[in-house]
């Protein structure tokens, strides 16, 4: 065994790369859920998801019923999605004002198939939908990462690695406007007609809102990790806090693919 006498650097040692991150991210108002802090019951399935940074706990929506299981593949470890099979996690209310957000998600499509719904920012949320209530995912399939609302006032589409490299999706809402970054690769801005979301809303994670159908929008992916800063844009950054977390994050996934 080769032993040196120099002290390495934060970070020189790869365990050490979650707590820097959080670190980096604590000033900002970042909440991030890692699978690290999955909760799961005697039978293997995941009964909540506690935050490695803030204090919110994300819960099954009403469809999961036990759907959900911790998933693994190398040294990627997150919630495992099933296709078809609604296996939803919602944190209530995450936001109190939807119009200025930003979200990231890293996530590994399934061996033959599609992530479809990673991750949804929602002003309602019920199993019905009311004419004011909007919402804001984020979906891959074919090779395709898209970012829309259900109201058709903005979209983005951006290819993404081979389907067998995780993604660290970045997405920045200001109003109007709407950026998305496939990070290490594509990124793309575009203007809406109108405000896309507005008012309170949830998130929910592997799924779009509480409504048990939606079989085809329900993919097998492992999120890894799911990070949110409501009222920044990161993409957009208004000041150096944005600017830091933004750097926080192109750290964050060097290091992630290096692992």
């Amino acid at each position: 065994m080769l032993e040196l006498p120099d002290r390495l650097p934060p970070g020189a040692l790869c365990d050490g790369t979650g707590e820097i991150l959080a670190g980096d991210l604590a000033p900002t108002g970042a909440l991030w859920f890692a699978g690290s802090e999955l909760i799961t019951d005697g039978a293997g399935a995941v009964t909540g998801w506690g935050a490695k940074l803030g204090p919110r706990v994300a819960r099954p929506t009403s469809p999961n019923t036990g759907n959900a299981r911790l998933g693994a593949a190398g040294d990627l470890t997150g919630l495992q999605c099933r296709d078809g099979l609604h296996c939803g996690f919602v944190i209530e209310e995450v936001a109190t004002t939807a119009g200025t957000l930003t979200f990231a998600a890293r996530y590994l499509p399934p061996p033959g198939g599609d992530a479809k719904t990673v991750v949804t920012f929602n002003t309602g949320g019920a199993t019905r939908k009311l004419p004011s209530e909007n919402y804001l995912f984020l979906s891959e399939a074919d090779g395709v990462v898209t970012v829309k609302d259900d109201k058709a006032l903005v979209e983005v589409t951006l290819p993404v690695p081979p389907a067998d490299a995780p993604r660290l999706v970045i997405v920045s809402l200001a109003g109007e406007r709407l950026a998305v970054e496939v990070m290490g690769g594509a990124r793309s801005e575009v203007q809406a007609g109108a405000p896309v979301l507005s008012g309170a809303a949830s998130l929910f994670i592997g799924c779009r809102n509480q409504r048990p159908g939606l079989a085809k929008t329900l993919g097998g992916a492992i999120i890894a990790d799911l990070l949110l800063w409501p009222r920044r844009a990161l993409l957009m950054p208004a000041d150096a806090t944005d600017r830091a977390a933004l750097t926080a994050m192109r750290r964050f996934q060097l290091w992630a693919e290096d692992g």
